[in-house]
This record gives structure tokens, C-alpha cells and sequence, in this order.
């Protein structure tokens, strides 16, 4: 019995012992993608404990340090995990001091849980640069340049291009309305919800459009595999979400459930590619900047790498690396790529072993009778012994040595290899590595069996000893010295251009250079119907329903139209010998109605009655016969209207020949703000040049071509012509006039350099209204600066066709000596005439003639009104020249200096305006489209710099 006792105590004795020494077994997991800080287990919590903090030390399990005990001993992730290195620790961690009787050791076996798609795979496909440059987060890993090519609602072929490098500055990671995520495979998917009102309704809209919208965009290559992807979805989608949840995990609850959320999805590579988008026809109305877009026909992009900062990655940029120990940070999904003797997701895991390397390590550098060092390094080893063994059997070895090299002096083809290092470990563990060298037949630029030719390569092209000069795309020849042949491009020039209709074909990339009438990606789609030449930026001039040829304009007639426009009527044969006879009767009854209204002016001593078109088109017929006939009969009836429904407010102008008054117009739709332009004086002169405008305007406004919303001449809206008061009504510019505007700027920040993109694009604007005036054969004859009105809504509008000049401002126009060619009663009451000297022509300065082409003059002196923000043109200093001593200092060669900071090529196209041979001048549709150009340059040059 006591024996028993005895044993029973030995037993529970034991017990003790094992108790004290093994404590507490737990098991618990975490996964190996938990961040730095993640609590795995509270001990005191999960151990009953009643002290809120114990002190807790960890006594082995954890030789890498991937784990820490917190003051409240709570067991925390200290360092990077990675499943595939370590997937289970056994922990022991000491609760309690040692002079705690009650003190005990915790075992716990801690599982590392393997997550999918994780740690991070360095992915070369998609290496990125790291940009010393970019030390700030929020900015693109990439830059994407953007070009768009399409056909607005007016008819406009236009082309935008941009550069994006950097993110909206509201953008940030932490913001519950996008989300960025990065995969192994070089993909990279952003989801947008959409919050806004706005964007829902657009977005609704969309959907309604087409249940699956997408819109792909694949680089130009053979397979053509779609690289980028836009897409809808919509929640009530269920099967649409349960994919969208499978590719962003707990997403939908970060967004906050949003109905709608886009989803962008794009393969990213280090190679620049140029990527085609197909762009969907119900997606054809939207905005670019400046246009109102009706059809896309191209959109392509280059996405280019530029790499992030040191130490951080992510398509922002904005991830911190956790590369340890001179490992490389993948810019894209942040993974790194261990030196030798490191591992781990950190990179921060010491891997026991032994590398074999070279120097050079670059394969381009070993070649024949070079010099080569293969090294063998053991690392975190004590090794008892390391060797170097050769291709020949012979061996290299050292005794606890760490490092051994050997140096192989002018190597031939067979020193290639293996060259194996051998190391053993002080506990009878072998490590082992092996490396074949990669020889190259010959010396660097050199080629041949015996190597004794000279490859003497162009355009930066590498040297291959059997196949010569290896030529970047677009080259070839044996020194990579001529571009491609004709309709052939790319790598050795293997692949064949895509453009149509005799277009170039850049031989590095295949994009195409189009010939006149023709756009698009393949340069296969004609010009729009009303537009032709280069760029489509030409301006039919056919009319009655004319075919325009899309490359020279030229008009194909309708029956029974015919001329170069097409505005000439064929005649029957027997109206043909009417004709004579009718002109006669016409002519016999304008003389018998000019003697009557002369004769009752006299008699009566008073002005003949202003309430017919009788008197507006004898005023007409003074100052220019072609627009009396131009207008259609009727034409003061249609657009009048009576002064009872005009109500007139301040004074906002004043020139010689009348003022213009802010008014209040009573329509139909309601009351509207317009510009009241009155006679200033009763004349006639005053009258000649009211008439002239009015007709003007409404020869223009009604043309079957003329749109009013787009029309860069200023709108008519009415006309009042009444006994006493006669006024022209326009709409209502509220900035002004573009003088005005320039010299604010100047006043308020200063002589700037051009260009400004904002006051260019002005002058693209008045160029298109020059070319509606000169499809329907009219002249404005002041084209300047004072004479352009800016509207709310920043289109710059051509006003004042009266030649009385300063609409919205007062600029003293320059007196002039009659000239004998010109009717007397152009002449004011004092007998001088009133013109702008410094604006005109030549030819218009010497005969009083005014064309199509004296109005480009002015258009170039309206571009230097520009570049000098809003000052006077002055030549040789002198501010009031005759009209005769201005005419010889032009036909001299005299012209307007080059501004300050006015770039050559601006400065270029003011000198082609002011050429001395009108037909050699530029038309309004080239200046447009040089202008364009350069807007397109200064703005691409813009997003470059931001």
C-alpha cells in the first residue's frame, strides 16, 4: 500500500514538473498578408487572467523575429510573413517574472495561413524604372498620352491630344469612392462608384443605351488582345457583381454600395504600345474641351512607364516598399527581388548558402578574349570549406573561407562552363551552385567567323556577330542606314502599313500621315460633308445642294445650278431673250424712282421716307451694288420688329457712325438681354453704313448653311427701321470686346509671352467667321480687335460690318485726305474721311478696294493686336500717316515688328497675312488650320510641364 502511495505521488510529482516546464498548449492561425501590428493572440485574455498587464517574454520559436510580445502580452506580427519560407512556428512565451511563484510558459503553434495571389510576384513583364526625379507620392506610375480624332456636330473634323502623368490632386487611396488593386499578372483594375448626381444620371443613361457597355482598347499588334477595358455595372446585377466581387474582394462595402460603379481594367508593360479603342456608336455625344463631339472615328493611346520614387510604388505611387537588405522594388505591385542570401516577401529572411556570379555580370560583355571573374560566396554559412570547381575537373578550394574568385583570362567558346561552387557546413551540410557562362562569338561592334569585320552600326542599332547590325524598328540595311520601303514598317520591316488613299506610313510604328480629304486611323474615312482638303479643316464653298469633292472642293451641280459654286442659274432659251428686255424695264424704273425721291427731297425739304426697302437699297447701292442684290426682297420685313418692344438700358459703345445701347427685347419666350445698335447721327453716311450692317447680317443669317449656336459672326436678332428710330438688334456679348480684354491683361499682370492659348483660340474663331463670309462673297472691311465680342459662354464673335467701326469701344480712327477714286458722299461733313489706316491693306489704302483678302490683312494685324496685348499698330513710329504716306511705306516692305516674346512661327503667320500680292495671301480655312496647330502644340506643351 505505501508502495502504491508512493508511486501515485511520483506520478503527480511528474505531472508538476511537466506542467511548470510545458505550461498552456494553444494553436492559433494568421494570415500570412497581415499587417505589421495585427494582434494574433491575448494571453491574459484568453488565459483568464485577472491582471490587466503581465510581463510576457518570448523564449524561442521565433528565430527570424517575425513576432512580438506587446506590454499587454498580446503576441503581435513584428516582420513580413511568408507562407512559402516559414508556414508554422512553435512559440514559447513566459507569462509572469520569474519571482512569480504563479508564473507559467505558454506553448503555442502558430499556422500560417497561405493567401492566394500572395506575396507579391516580381513580374519582369511589367518592370517599371525607378525615377530618382519623382520623390513625391500622387503621381502615376505611367503617363498615358491621349489622342482623339472626330467630327464635331458643326461639321469640324478636330483632333485632341493630351499627356497625363499625373492624378486629380482630391485623389487619395483612402477615399471610399475608387479602388486601385494590382495583381501578379501585370493587371491592374480601378472601381469608381459613382456618387454624383450628375454622374448618375449620366451613367443611367448610359445603361439604358446598352445593357453590357464596354469599351476596349487593344494595342496594335497581330493577336490585337484587348490591354484595356471600361465597364458598367449595375448592383441590381447580382450575377455581374458576384464577378466583381471576386475580382475586388469586400470592395462593394468600401464603396458604400453604390448603384452604379465603373470598372476599369488595363495590362500593364514596360514597352510603350500604341493602343486602338473601340469607341461604341451609341456613346457618340460627349464633350472635349472647345468642341461638342458627334462622332468619335479615332481614339488612341500610349501608355509609357516612368517608375515612382525610391521606396514607394503602386499606380499612385503612393505604397511604401518594404524591401529590406538592397533588394529591388517591383514599381507596380511592390514586390521585391531578394539579393543572394536573402529571402522572404521582405526580403529580410537570411537563406543559408552559395551564389556563383560573374564580372562582368552583363552578357553583352562576355565574349571571346575577354577577361572574366567567377566569384563563390557563402552567406549566413560557417563553412569548413569552400571550392570552385572548373570545367576541366580542376578544383579552387579554401578553408573557412567566406569569398573565393578565379579570373579566366581571354576566353574562348570552351571556358563556357559549368563552373560549380561547393561549400560544407561546419555540421556536414553541402551547399552547391552552378553557372554557365554566355559567350558571345565576337568583340563588341565586331562580326564574322575570325570576327574581323567592323559592324559600324547607325541609329543606335546592337551588333550581333553572325547577323550583323541589329536595326531598331523602322530601319534596315546593313548599317541600319535607310528607313523602310515604302508601305512597310516596324522590326526588320516585316510588317505591312494599314493606310488607304495614298497616305504615308511612319516606318518605326506604322501610324499614318493622311493626304488631303481623308482622316482617320487608316486615313479611310472622306471629310465630312461640308469640309475637304488637308485635315479636313477647308470650307466647301458649294451651294443649291452641291456635291463638295472632299480633296479640292470643287463642286459637283445639282440642275439646274451651275459656276464654281454652283450659285449661277442656267436660263431657259426663251428667258434667255427676255433678259435684255427686262433689264431694261428694271433699270428704266429704278432712274424714274431715284428722280422721284430725289426731286421730293428737294421739294419737300426733308429725308425721303425711311420705312421701305426703296431708300435702304439706294444706300446700298452707294457703298456696294453685289450685297443689294445679294439680299432676297422682303428682307426689312422679315427680321423687323417695333421699337414698343424694345426697351433700352446704358450705353455701352460709341463710334463715329453709331452707338450701342444694353436693352431688353420682348419675345415670345420672354424678355432677353440683347445689343441695340442705333444710328448716331441722321445722314448719310450714318444710314449707308446702318443699311449695310443690317444687310450684311442678314444675308449671312439667312443662308441655308448658317447656324446660328455655332456661327462665329455675331447674332442678328431683329431690326427696327422706323421714321425716327432704326436699330439693329444683336445678341448681347457680355465680356466685351476682345481690345478691351487684352489690355485688362495687360494692365493687370503685365507684358506676358505668348503664347496665350485662350486669346489664340479667339483668333481661330474670327478666322472661321471669315471663311462663312467668304463662302457667300462678302468682306467685313475692319477686321480688329475692337471689333470682336467675347460672349458668356467665351466664343469670340466678328460684329460691326458697317465699316463705322468701335462697336464696344472708343479707338480713334486715323483722318485721311480724300481720295479722288472714292464717291464724294463717303466723305464726312468736314470733308475728310475717317478710316483705320493701320489695319488696311495696300490695295485698300490706295483704291478704297476692299476683298476677301484685304480682310486676311487685317486678320494679321488683329493677331498682332493679340501677341501684344491690345496695343496700337504703329509702323516706323509714326501714329497718324496719310493714306499716301502709308501705302509707300508698305510697298517698301515696311511691316509691323515682331512683339516681344512672339514666338517665329506666330510672327510667320502675320507676315503671310500681310504679303503685298493679295492672291498669294493665306485663306481664312489655312490660317484656321495653322492656328489650330499651334493651339494643339502650346496645349500639349502645357499638360507636358504640369
Amino acid at each position: 500500500m505505501t508502495s502504491n502511495y508512493q508511486t501515485f505521488l511520483l506520478l503527480g510529482l511528474c505531472c508538476l514538473i511537466c506542467q511548470a516546464d510545458e505550461g498552456i498548449n494553444l494553436t492559433v492561425s494568421v494570415s500570412e498578408n497581415a499587417k505589421i501590428g495585427t494582434g494574433v493572440v491575448n494571453l491574459p485574455t484568453l488565459l483568464g487572467e485577472e491582471k490587466a498587464e503581465l510581463p510576457c517574454v518570448m523564449l524561442e520559436g521565433d528565430r527570424y523575429g517575425r513576432f512580438s510580445v506587446s506590454t499587454n502580452c498580446t503576441v503581435v506580427v513584428a516582420r513580413p510573413l511568408d507562407w512559402s519560407v516559414q508556414s508554422e512556428y512553435l512559440l514559447k512565451v513566459r507569462v509572469g517574472g520569474l519571482q512569480d511563484p504563479g508564473h507559467h510558459v505558454v506553448s503555442i503553434k502558430l499556422n500560417v495561413r497561405n493567401v492566394l495571389g500572395y506575396p507579391p510576384v516580381y513580374n519582369e513583364t511589367c518592370e517599371t524604372p525607378v525615377d530618382l526625379t519623382r520623390n513625391r507620392s500622387n503621381e502615376f506610375l505611367f503617363s498615358v498620352s491621349l489622342n482623339i480624332e472626330a467630327e464635331t456636330s458643326a461639321g469640324d473634323v478636330v483632333s485632341y491630344e493630351t499627356t497625363i502623368s499625373k492624378p486629380l490632386e482630391r485623389w487619395s487611396m483612402d477615399n471610399n469612392k475608387f479602388v486601385i488593386t494590382a495583381d501578379n499578372n501585370c493587371q491592374a483594375r480601378m472601381a469608381i462608384a459613382v456618387g454624383s448626381l450628375k454622374d448618375l444620371a449620366i451613367a443611367s443613361e448610359l445603361y439604358q443605351r446598352a445593357w453590357n457597355l464596354n469599351i476596349s482598347c487593344s494595342a496594335e499588334s497581330d493577336d490585337m488582345q484587348p490591354e484595356l477595358l471600361i465597364e458598367l455595372f449595375y448592383k441590381r446585377e447580382w450575377h455581374k457583381i458576384r464577378y466583381f466581387e471576386q475580382k475586388f474582394p469586400q470592395v462593394i462595402d468600401k464603396l458604400q454600395n453604390p448603384m452604379f460603379i465603373w470598372l476599369f481594367s488595363f495590362a500593364f508593360t514596360t514597352k510603350s504600345k500604341t493602343h486602338v479603342c473601340d469607341f461604341p456608336s451609341y456613346l457618340s455625344s460627349f464633350r472635349i474641351p472647345q468642341y461638342s463631339v458627334q462622332h468619335v472615328q479615332t481614339l488612341t493611346f500610349d501608355l509609357t512607364s516612368i517608375g515612382c520614387g525610391p521606396s514607394k510604388y503602386g499606380i499612385l505611387c503612393d505604397q511604401i516598399c518594404i524591401c529590406k537588405n538592397g533588394a529591388r522594388c517591383h514599381g507596380f505591385n511592390g514586390a521585391c527581388k531578394c539579393t543572394a542570401g536573402w529571402q522572404g516577401v521582405a526580403c529580410d529572411i537570411p537563406k543559408p548558402g552559395v551564389t556563383a556570379t560573374t564580372t562582368p555580370s552583363d552578357n553583352s560583355d562576355i565574349y571571346i578574349s575577354a577577361n572574366v571573374t567567377v566569384h563563390c560566396q557563402v552567406h549566413h554559412v560557417s563553412a569548413t570549406m569552400l571550392a570552385l570547381r572548373l570545367p576541366d575537373g580542376s578544383e579552387i578550394a579554401r578553408s573557412n573561407a567566406t569569398r573565393l574568385e578565379q579570373t579566366l583570362f581571354n576566353i574562348q567558346l570552351k571556358d563556357k562552363g559549368p563552373y560549380k561552387c561547393q561549400a560544407s557546413g561546419e555540421y556536414g551540410n553541402a551547399f552547391n551552385a552552378t553557372i554557365v557562362l554566355d559567350i558571345a562569338k565576337c568583340p563588341p561592334h565586331r562580326k564574322g567567323e575570325l570576327c574581323d569585320k567592323a559592324c559600324d552600326c547607325l541609329q543606335g542599332a546592337t551588333c550581333d556577330w553572325r547577323d550583323g547590325c541589329l536595326c531598331p524598328p523602322g530601319w534596315t540595311g546593313t548599317r541600319c542606314q535607310a528607313t523602310c520601303p515604302n508601305g512597310t514598317f516596324g522590326e526588320r520591316c516585316l510588317k505591312t502599313c494599314r493606310c488607304f488613299n495614298d497616305a504615308s506610313c511612319s516606318p518605326s510604328d506604322g501610324k499614318c500621315t493622311c493626304t488631303a480629304g481623308w482622316y482617320g486611323l487608316q486615313c479611310d474615312v472622306p471629310c465630312p460633308r461640308y469640309r475637304h482638303g488637308l485635315g479636313c479643316q477647308s470650307t466647301c464653298t458649294c451651294k443649291n445642294n452641291a456635291t463638295c469633292d472632299n480633296v479640292d472642293g470643287s463642286c459637283t451641280c445639282v440642275a439646274p445650278w451651275t459656276g464654281k459654286n454652283c450659285d449661277e442659274k442656267q436660263a431657259e432659251p426663251l428667258l434667255e431673250s427676255l433678259v435684255p428686255i427686262g433689264s431694261m424695264i428694271v433699270l428704266a424704273g429704278c432712274v424714274a424712282t431715284i428722280i422721284m425721291l430725289y426731286k421730293r427731297k428737294q421739294v419737300c425739304g426733308r429725308e425721303p421716307d425711311r420705312d421701305g426697302e426703296t431708300e435702304a437699297l439706294l444706300q446700298l447701292e452707294q457703298v456696294e451694288s453685289d450685297l443689294a442684290q445679294a439680299v432676297r426682297p422682303g428682307w426689312l420685313r422679315r427680321w423687323g420688329t417695333t421699337s414698343r418692344h424694345l426697351t433700352l438700358g446704358q450705353l455701352i459703345g460709341m463710334g463715329r457712325f453709331g452707338h450701342v445701347i444694353r436693352a431688353r427685347l420682348k419675345t415670345s419666350a420672354g424678355d432677353v438681354t440683347v445689343a441695340a445698335k442705333e444710328v448716331r447721327t441722321r445722314d448719310g453716311p450714318c444710314y449707308r453704313s446702318f443699311f449695310r450692317e443690317a444687310a450684311i447680317l442678314v444675308a449671312v443669317h439667312e443662308d441655308r448653311h448658317h447656324d446660328n449656336l455655332r456661327s462665329n459672326i455675331i447674332q442678328l436678332l431683329a431690326l427696327v427701321n422706323e421714321s425716327t428710330k432704326k436699330y439693329i438688334i444683336m445678341q448681347y456679348a457680355s465680356k466685351g470686346c476682345l481690345l478691351r480684354l487684352l489690355q485688362q491683361t495687360r494692365r493687370q499682370n503685365g507684358p506676358q509671352p505668348l503664347p496665350y492659348t485662350s486669346n489664340l483660340r479667339y483668333a481661330v474663331h474670327i478666322a472661321r467667321a471669315l471663311q462663312e463670309l467668304q463662302r457667300l462673297a462678302l468682306t467685313h472691311g475692319d477686321v480688329a480687335a475692337r471689333n470682336v465680342l467675347i460672349t458668356a459662354d467665351d466664343m469670340a464673335k466678328l460684329a460691326d460690318f458697317g465699316q463705322a467701326g468701335d462697336v464696344y469701344t472708343t479707338v480713334q480712327h486715323v483722318p485721311n485726305e480724300k481720295r479722288g477714286t472714292e464717291p464724294a458722299d463717303r466723305d464726312t461733313n468736314n470733308g475728310i474721311e475717317v478710316l483705320p489706316l493701320n489695319w488696311m491693306s495696300v490695295e485698300s489704302l490706295e483704291t478704297g478696294e476692299y476683298t476677301c483678302q484685304s480682310d486676311v490683312w487685317s486678320f494679321g494685324v488683329l493677331l498682332w493686336e493679340i501677341a501684344t496685348l491690345g496695343r496700337e499698330p504703329r509702323y516706323d513710329g509714326n501714329s497718324q500717316p496719310t493714306c499716301h504716306q502709308l501705302a509707300r511705306t508698305l510697298r517698301r516692305g515696311v511691316r509691323l515688328r515682331r512683339p516681344p516674346d512672339c514666338s517665329g512661327e506666330m510672327y510667320g503667320v502675320m507676315m503671310s497675312c500681310w504679303r503685298e500680292s493679295a492672291p498669294a495671301r493665306p485663306g481664312p480655312d489655312i490660317l484656321e488650320t495653322k492656328l489650330m496647330q499651334m493651339c494643339h502644340t502650346m496645349i500639349i506643351e502645357k499638360e507636358s510641364t504640369v
